[in-house]
């Protein structure tokens, strides 16, 4: 059993070594942001990542020194889906800092979980289905549904 993480866990950070991240295409951001985010929306579905703990959310996570919160997300995004985003308008920021940006595919939809220890799933899904999902924060769905609804106005 130990072997076979081993494993996996050896082939994982091969197959991560391979892939070449893109280059931010944000030239100036915001910085001293604790962490950020995508919201992904193409065809009117949001791009989701479903956690080790088995909730779901959008992509994102920690900025790094020296980067910008844009660059973050783009790059969380990547790390995590394997597709590639331009980052965009501010979505939201919420009360611990983080900030959500409106986030474009720019290389399609093709999922590529290259963190099989830290993402379980990613896809894209249609709002109505937001409802039956279990998501990481309490009333995310809807804030998620009410930004996409205004973003659509």
């Amino acid at each position: 059993m130990k072997a076979s993480w081993m494993l996996i866990l050896i082939t994982a950070l091969m197959l991560s070594a391979c892939s070449r991240q893109p280059t931010c295409s944000v030239t100036s951001g915001d910085m001293g942001v604790p962490s950020a985010g995508c919201l992904a929306v193409d065809n009117g579905e949001l791009l989701l990542v479903k956690i080790m703990g088995g909730t779901y959310g959008p992509p994102g996570g920690s900025v790094a020194t020296n980067e910008s919160a844009q660059c973050a997300a783009e790059r969380e995004t990547w790390e995590e889906t394997g597709v590639q985003v331009v980052a965009g308008d501010l979505a939201a920021e919420f009360h611990n800092g983080f900030r959500l940006y409106w986030c474009e595919a720019v290389l399609g939809r093709d999922i590529e979980i290259s963190r099989p220890l830290e993402i379980q799933h990613a896809d894209w899904y249609a709002p109505e289905l937001f409802q039956h999902l279990k998501w990481r924060y309490a009333n995310q769905a809807d804030i998620i549904q009410d930004l996409m609804n205004e973003k659509q106005s």
